[in-house]
């Protein structure tokens, strides 16, 4: 796999669905306490992650972002990240699978 850095994006840059498509947008919630750390999580299909309350800094193997509410990155399939609270927060990772 190829490393790239982490690129970075607004939740409003998130492209609304087309319903034509037979994608289905799938989307998991993170909460993390101040200080916590989840550790080593892999996703299948490239996804966003958002963060929706608080700050988290977000790393991969060879980049790593401290992103506030809005914020977010794109990981690519495949990617593994960790991500920190730098203080109480609740992040999204929303990804696409065909249906």
């Amino acid at each position: 796999m190829s490393l790239v850095p982490l690129q970075r994006i607004r939740a409003e840059a998130i492209p609304h669905a087309d319903p034509q498509s037979d994608a289905r947008l799938n989307a998991e919630g993170i909460r993390l306490p101040e200080g916590r750390t989840l550790l080593n999580r892999s996703v299948d299909s490239a996804s966003a992650l958002i963060v929706v309350e608080g700050a988290m800094r977000i790393g991969v193997v060879d980049d790593d972002a401290l992103l506030a509410k809005g914020e977010g990155v794109l990981l690519p399939a495949g990617a593994t990240y960790s991500v920190r609270a730098e203080q109480e927060s609740v992040a999204f990772v929303f990804s696409t699978q065909a249906g």
